[in-house]
C-alpha cells in the first residue's frame, strides 16, 4: 500500500494539466467554445448585401422594361426612369437604416456631440433632401416642364433626391431660346426662391424679345402692318422648314406691344406663339422682316441696340 502511494506521488506534475483538445465538445466538464468572427455570424451585413442586390436587379429590370416599350415617348420614358430610380434609392436608404438601426442607435448615443456637428455641417444637404420632399408632395414640377427658379430658366431634364438638371434657356425676359448648356440647381433653392412653372406644351409658350428704333418714323401708326409682316414671316419660315400644320388653337402668330425706352426711343415687344423648335432662328426671321419693313419707309429709322 505504501509502495502504491509512493508511486502515485512520484508521478510527474506536468501530466496533471495537459491542454484539452479543442474539438467543440465538453471534456472534463468544461465547454469548449469554437466561434467564427462575429462579422460573419451577424445577419446585418448579409441582409444589406441582399437588399442592395435586389435594388440593383429591380433597377435593371425596370430600365429594360421601359426601353422595350415602343409606345412611350422619350420624355415619358425619362420621367418614369427618374421616378423608378428615386423610389429604389429611397427604399434602399430606408431599408439600410432599418437593418442597422440598433448599431446606429448605439453609435448616436455614444457620439451625440459628433452627431450634432454632422447635422450642422450637412445643413445644405438636409435642405436639399427637404426640398426634394417639398417638390414631391406639392408636385411642383416634373421632367419635361419648363421652370424658372431664381435667375435660371430651362426645361427639366432630370430630377433626383438632391438637385434638378435643366436645359438652360436664354436669360432674357420672355425668351425660351435654348443656350445649349445644362445647369444643376439644388433643391435648397426652393426654400428661398419661388419656382415658376410655364405651360407644359412648348406650342403654348410665347417667345418674347424686344426691338428698339430711333424715333424717326411714326411706327405707332403702323401697328396693323407690323403685325401682318411679323405673322407672315413666321408662317413663311414654317413653310420653308416643312413643318406640319398646327391646330387652330395653337396657330402661329405674333403679337406686338408698343412702348418707349427710358431715353425716349421706340420699343417693340414681339411675342411669337404657336411655334416649336429653334425659337432663336424664328426670332431672327421676324426681326429681319420688321427691320426691313421699317427701313423701307420714306424716313428710315436706325435700329438701335436693345435697352
Amino acid at each position: 500500500m505504501e509502495a502504491a502511494t509512493l508511486y502515485k506521488s512520484s508521478a510527474p506534475s506536468h501530466c496533471k494539466n495537459y491542454p484539452t483538445p479543442s474539438l467543440g465538445l465538453e471534456i472534463a466538464g468544461e465547454p469548449m467554445n469554437l466561434s467564427l468572427p462575429s462579422a460573419l455570424h451577424t445577419s446585418d451585413a448579409i441582409a444589406s448585401i441582399a437588399l442592395l442586390v435586389a435594388i440593383v436587379a429591380a433597377r435593371l429590370i425596370a430600365g429594360r422594361a421601359l426601353h422595350n416599350r415602343d409606345n412611350l415617348s422619350d420624355q415619358v420614358a425619362r420621367r418614369w426612369s427618374a421616378n423608378v430610380r428615386n423610389l429604389l434609392i429611397l427604399i434602399a436608404v430606408v431599408g439600410l437604416i432599418m437593418i442597422w438601426a440598433p448599431q446606429l442607435r448605439t453609435f448616436a448615443l455614444s457620439l451625440t456631440a459628433v452627431a450634432v456637428a454632422i447635422v450642422v455641417a450637412t445643413k445644405e444637404l438636409i435642405l436639399c433632401l427637404s426640398g426634394a420632399a417639398l417638390r414631391t408632395f406639392t408636385r411642383a414640377f416634373s421632367v419635361g416642364d419648363i421652370v424658372e427658379i431664381g435667375t435660371s430658366k430651362g426645361e427639366v431634364l432630370d430630377i433626383n433626391l438632391l438637385a434638378v438638371r435643366l436645359k438652360e434657356f436664354d436669360d432674357r425676359e420672355g425668351s425660351i431660346a435654348p443656350t445649349g448648356r445644362t445647369i444643376i440647381l439644388p433643391y435648397s433653392l426652393l426654400f428661398s426662391t419661388p419656382a415658376k412653372v410655364l405651360p407644359h406644351l412648348s406650342e403654348e409658350i410665347a417667345h418674347t424679345f424686344d426691338m428698339t428704333f430711333e424715333p424717326d418714323v411714326n411706327i405707332f401708326a403702323l401697328r396693323e402692318n407690323l403685325n401682318r409682316v411679323a405673322t407672315a414671316a413666321v408662317r413663311d419660315k414654317l413653310k420653308g422648314k416643312g413643318a406640319e400644320p398646327m391646330p387652330p388653337a395653337v396657330s402661329p402668330n405674333c403679337q406686338i406691344q408698343f412702348g418707349t425706352s427710358e431715353i425716349g426711343k421706340y420699343r417693340l415687344t414681339i411675342s411669337i406663339q404657336g411655334v416649336s423648335g429653334d425659337h432663336r432662328e424664328m426670332e431672327n426671321e421676324v426681326a429681319c422682316a420688321i427691320g426691313s419693313f421699317v427701313h423701307s419707309l420714306d424716313k428710315p429709322s436706325t435700329l438701335a441696340p436693345n435697352e
